[in-house]
């Protein structure tokens, strides 16, 4: 695609975010301050302002902080594996092979994510998302070479440089992303590809002290789509998404195009306003609450200082000097009388319900009221699943967004970089003739606490069957078992390794039924042998007490 284009689209995607720019300003100013200011430059350290003396609460940065914490924790937690690999083909999922398969390259790539930086990064990305709206993460492979693994790399971008373009399916179709790079950064990256005016700058003494922007932009490939599905270690030129730099100033390239399988940034948005790609958040519903509380706090500690120090009344005749009210300090007056204190007479009592009431409903707009843990010591089991169940019904809609925009992507491309290098198991025959596809589960606490409302109806409502079988047995021939059990099994996260195949369950059951019939068999035998040894017994028994032929002659 012409860089002069993709230029003029990045800068019409500047124009139009202006107004929403201001407001995310704001945000960032009182809920995530140091996460990036919109309208000022970063480029060192002497331009970050780490005071930020003009926030006077943190209500809502906490809240934010506990917000964001929460969903890591309960969708992809650092500590538990928070996904599940599986297909949707039926007859797939119930091949011994393929899912041991399938199983073994979830755990690969759950190990493969642990061991990069994806859980510092997400932390980020979270955190953007509950603040701002709309998050950025961004996955490569550490090596462009297959042959050369090094893992993966993620990057959670910050919005304020980052821009989007969405196809009709709402699906990430272009990303661009601005850099402010002095002409040495711009040396180091594309070398002998810089620009003349650039290393001619690069030569100042000033050098430093000049910046220009690049633009790093992914784009689809409109003549590549065919290779999408493709497995294929391809050449970057064929791959189905392009990428290049763009120095901004005159739209010209830097150093050669590349290109990427997977669309590699992940747009996570809270929610969307109809009409708009950019998403809003907690911090957009409550943000009026939020400025009203930080400047009633201020206007709080300007009374207290006024209690605390008051101003000095007097008359002008009773001042012979200035007014020096400091330490040490000497004033001369007439009558000592004439000299008071004013007191302000605020109602610090009106302030302090004003600031709780702002405080709470701050802090029911990020849910912090449902999301912490109660003050108790400990929370019971049920308290837990009561507290995951909550969570579910206040972020379903969030959760849905999520799974479509980010978890899903992040979790195919994941399967598909690890897949091309090599570093997952050998497909086996029964997935590619089936022509397997992925489906993906996530069992994060989360999730699994969706599903456990399932498993627990399961379990009642067999509880109430084998009760009610005593009185009409025929109920018996009612359940699945086997389909209950796979299926219980798989909502609680069970292996696939610990259940056995369809055929190793048929023939352990047709074990276990010979040598149940060899035993009614030996039993059976068992008792006709002892009712003939007791017949003959009590044969011998009659004859022995039966008279003999001479004994009655003799009679």
């Amino acid at each position: 695609m012409d860089s002069i284009i993709l230029k003029k689209r990045f800068d019409a995607l500047v124009s139009q975010r202006k107004i929403l720019d201001d407001t995310l300003q704001i945000i960032e100013r009182f809920v995530v301050p140091h996460r990036g200011e919109f309208f000022q430059p970063q480029n060192d350290e002497g331009e970050i302002d780490w005071r930020r003396r003009d926030i006077f609460d943190s209500t809502a940065i906490d809240a934010n902080e506990t917000l964001s914490s929460s969903l890591q924790g309960s969708l992809t937690s650092p500590s538990t594996k928070w996904f599940a690999l599986g297909f949707r083909q039926e007859e797939l999922n119930e091949d011994q092979i393929a899912m041991e398969w399938i199983e073994e390259c979830g755990n690969r790539m759950y190990q493969a994510l642990i061991d990069s930086n994806f859980n510092l990064e997400s932390a980020e990305f979270y955190l953007d998302l509950t603040s701002y709206g709309t998050s950025i993460l961004f996955e490569e492979a550490e090596s462009e070479d297959p042959k050369d693994w090094k893992g993966l790399d993620f990057q959670a971008a910050p919005m304020r440089d980052c821009y989007f373009e969405m196809d009709h399916k709402n699906q990430v179709l272009r990303f661009y992303r601005q850099y402010q790079w002095t002409p040495l950064q711009i040396i180091d990256k594309f070398g002998e590809h810089t620009p003349e005016h650039i290393r001619l700058k690069a030569e100042g003494n000033d050098s430093n002290n000049t910046r220009f922007t690049c633009i790093f932009i992914v784009y689809e490939r409109n003549d590549k789509k065919a290779n999408k599905e493709s497995n294929i270690v391809l050449s970057a030129t064929e791959r189905p998404y392009g990428w290049k730099w763009v120095l901004h100033e005159d739209g010209s390239q830097l150093g050669p195009e590349g290109g990427y399988y997977e669309m590699p940034a992940f747009i996570g948005r809270w929610r969307k306003t109809s009409g708009s790609q950019w998403g809003y958040s907690p911090a957009h519903i409550c943000l009026s609450d939020i400025l009203t509380l930080n400047a009633l706090i201020e206007e709080t500690l300007e009374a207290l200082g006024k209690v605390v120090d008051p101003a000095t009344l007097t008359t002008a005749r009773n001042l012979m000097t200035d007014l020096d009210i400091g330490r040490g300090g000497l004033t001369v007056v007439k009558d000592l009388d004439e000299i008071r204190a004013y007191e302000s007479g605020a109602r610090f009592d009106v302030g302090e319900v004003k600031i709780d009431r702002l405080q709470e409903s701050i802090n029911r707009a990020f849910r912090v009221d449902q999301l912490q843990m109660k003050e108790s010591p400990a929370m019971t089991a049920t308290e837990v699943n009561v507290r995951y169940e909550l969570m579910q019904r206040l972020l379903g809609p969030t959760l849905g967004r999520l799974q479509a925009d980010y978890l899903d992507p992040l979790i195919n491309r994941t399967f598909r970089i690890m897949l091309r290098a090599g570093q997952l198991p050998d497909i086996p025959e029964s997935v590619k003739e089936a022509q397997g596809e992925l489906d993906v589960e996530y069992v994060g606490p989360l999730p699994r606490a969706q599903r456990q409302e399932v498993v627990q109806a399961t379990h009642s409502w067999i509880g109430a069957i084998a009760g009610l079988m005593e009185v009409f047995p025929q109920l018996k021939d009612l359940p699945d078992i086997d389909m209950i059990g796979r299926d219980t099994a798989k909502m609680s996260g069970l292996p696939a390794k610990y259940l056995n195949s369809d055929e190793e369950v048929t023939k352990t059951r047709k074990q276990r039924a010979e040598m149940e019939q060899k035993m009614q068999e030996a039993a059976m035998a068992q008792e006709e042998g002892e009712a003939m040894k007791s017949q003959g017994e009590g044969v011998v028994a009659l004859s022995q007490a039966m008279p003999t032929l001479g004994d009655v002659n003799a009679g």
